[in-house]
């Protein structure tokens, strides 16, 4: 189920192992995109970042030029950060590194938060991703747990 009201996404999703009611939005910047998650569970939060880039490079983009769907892919993760934030930063890197490697367009991932790691696998399309994220910068950057929901701020260099 997806939701908008006022540049707000909401999205809920049952089939997962954890729970996924998330809020993201974008708020603007010059040369800057400044990303805005929530959600009721660390890996909720994770992975409505992978559904904000995927947005970014484009979920139209899942072809190689030819206007047929690009190949299914699948890509193991394993990170781990020196806290909390440096895990949502490491992982929006990761696939900032996939897009521009492998060609993927990110869809979904089964993740699992263990302390500071980060693992599990991320599913896309190989195709044309947009070049659009440049980098992930540390300015503003957070993501924890407050008042029972999982909140998230990172900038990307656009």
């Amino acid at each position: 189920m997806a939701l908008s009201h006022k540049g707000i996404s909401r999205s809920a999703l049952i089939s997962r192992s954890y729970s996924r009611i998330v809020t993201r939005r974008f708020v603007e910047h010059t040369a800057e995109l400044e990303l805005e998650l929530e959600s009721d569970s660390a890996e909720g939060a994770l992975e409505e970042a992978l559904l904000a880039f995927a947005e970014l490079v484009g979920q139209g983009e899942r072809d190689s030029g030819d206007g047929e769907p690009g190949e299914p892919t699948e890509h193991r993760i394993d990170l781990e950060g020196r806290d909390l934030p440096s895990v949502l930063a490491s992982w929006l890197e990761e696939l900032v590194f996939l897009s521009e490697t492998e060609g993927l367009v990110p869809e979904d991932a089964d993740l699992v938060l263990d302390g500071l790691r980060l693992s599990g696998v991320v599913r896309g399309r190989r195709g044309n991703p947009r070049p659009i994220v440049k980098a992930v910068t540390l300015h503003r950057l957070r993501f924890g747990p407050r008042d029972g929901v999982w909140r998230g701020r990172v900038v990307l260099d656009v």
